[in-house]
């Protein structure tokens, strides 16, 4: 018996047994990686059934299908249910492990960002203040909470009393008080400082709540949340750490130049200028449409729609199909590709209309992709000429790589001189091209601002091959 977890990892990794089930104590020492010296060589899928309140408990376990001498990487898996309470788990662990740097962002291997779950940030502390200040009725809420109507403000009031009340119940408003009058009913409270921008507690104290309110509240929560990413996206101030771009092919404009030398080290800074084709041809886009369905999962909404209004004069073409979850639409568009959200039906069927003939979406698709290859969607009217991007099918991208730190602060100094805002942050990016998968990991330098910027390096000579 002492040796039967030996015996049962041994028939695992020997590929007679396909699951196997580990809990933190029983599986210290035990190695379930797909070793190449193994018979059960198949990618492993590491599904976590409890999140481990901390990150480094959270590595030991993912340590067990991930170790060296294996022919793949294991796909993780986190579970947590869709309690707006659960995800206090998921938003600790997230947070310490995106400060373990290299793991998931740092390295060029990284998997994507847990940003998404790391709802203790400063975002997020400000997100919670707004929506305790519209619950409290100090101001009003940015956005219409779920399950309300801005067209009904009696819902919008109806909700602010529940949240009130549910608030009052797990202790988070204090000092409570019932009106009378005009105000029978209702309560009145106050937060204290510490709890306002306080994240960790309010997704605690939601555990106490009945899930239909507790859902709710998490729900006004991060939609403001997104409201207040969304904004500094726009306004240019979000940092995002290392963020990968991505297209259809990737190529090298031209050899890559020096534009500054170290005096002391030497080492160079070279400038990169890439052609980016974000596109999908109306071959690709057929492709996708057929795949999808010969899978076996098409939906009677999948195909090609056209917007309801006119930009421009002219209306816009997309491909839409059900992706993985239920009433959501992958997006397909033939200037930009797939987007990075899907789409609810419902604001599908808003914007735009199925198109029923295949002649008019291919005709429509093919003089999009035309025309997004030499203008941006705001037409040959656009106030900012060939360096607006927005809509633009082929873009050229400038990086900085080579040596940064010590022209850092030139860099910045030339950024901030632009006119647009979205044009003064530095950003840090990692681009590959297509062709002969190199890869490049430096400083985006806005077209508008390539000028300043060498001019402030002193640009030196071309990179010799």
């Amino acid at each position: 018996m002492e040796m039967v977890n030996m015996h049962e990892k041994q028939l695992f990794m020997d590929g007679k047994k396909f699951v196997a089930v580990i809990s933190e104590a029983g599986s210290a020492g035990v190695s379930l990686q797909a070793d190449r010296r193994a018979l059960n060589q198949v990618r492993r899928v590491h599904l976590t059934l409890e999140l481990p309140w901390s990150a480094d408990r959270a590595i030991q376990q993912f340590g067990r299908t991930h170790r060296s001498n294996q022919t793949s990487a294991p796909e993780y898996r986190l579970l947590f249910t869709d309690l707006g309470g659960e995800r206090r788990f998921a938003s600790i662990v997230a947070k310490r492990l995106e400060s373990l740097g290299a793991l998931t962002q740092g390295d060029r291997r990284a998997g994507p960002s847990l940003s998404a779950y790391n709802y203790d940030s400063g975002y997020g502390k400000r997100a919670l203040m707004l929506m305790y200040r519209g619950i409290l009725e100090q101001e009003s809420l940015p956005v219409v909470p779920p399950g309300c109507s801005s067209e009904k403000p009696d819902t919008i009031d109806d909700f602010i009393m529940k949240a009130k009340a549910a608030l009052v119940s797990v202790g988070i408003v204090r000092d409570t008080v019932l009106g009378n009058g005009k105000e029978y009913g209702k309560f009145s409270g106050r937060i204290v400082d510490s709890d306002m921008h306080d994240v960790g507690r309010f997704l605690n104290r939601l555990l106490g709540l009945p899930p239909e309110i507790q859902n709710r509240l998490f729900e006004l929560f991060v939609s403001i949340l997104d409201l207040l990413i969304q904004n500094a996206r726009r306004e240019g101030h979000f940092d995002s750490g290392i963020v990968d771009m991505k297209a259809n092919t990737v190529e090298l404009k031209e050899k890559p130049k020096t534009v500054h030398v170290d005096k002391m080290s030497g080492a160079s800074t070279v400038l990169f200028t890439f052609i980016m084709d974000r596109g999908v041809t109306w071959e690709l886009a057929s492709t996708l449409l057929e795949e999808q369905k010969n899978s076996g999962y098409d939906n009677s909404n999948d195909g090609f729609f056209e917007s309801k209004r006119e930009w421009m004069g002219k209306r816009h073409f997309l491909l839409a199909f059900e992706g993985s979850t239920s009433g959501m639409f992958k997006i397909f568009r033939p200037a930009v590709g797939e987007a990075l959200r899907e789409m609810p039906l419902q604001e599908l069927k808003s914007k735009y209309r199925r198109i029923s003939s295949p002649e008019k979406a291919h005709k429509g698709w093919e003089a999009e992709y035309e025309t997004s290859s030499s203008q941006c969607m705001h037409g040959p009217k656009c106030k900012l000429g060939g360096f607006c991007t927005v809509g633009r099918r082929l873009q050229e991208v400038n990086v900085l790589g080579g040596l940064i730190l010590p022209v850092w602060g030139t860099i910045e100094k030339a950024l901030s001189k632009q006119a647009r805002q979205s044009h003064k942050r530095i950003r840090v990016v990692r681009i590959e091209t297509t062709t002969d998968n190199q890869r490049i990991v430096g400083l985006l330098i806005p077209n508008a601002a390539v000028k300043s910027v060498l001019q402030d390096l002193e640009w030196v000579q071309e990179i010799d091959d």
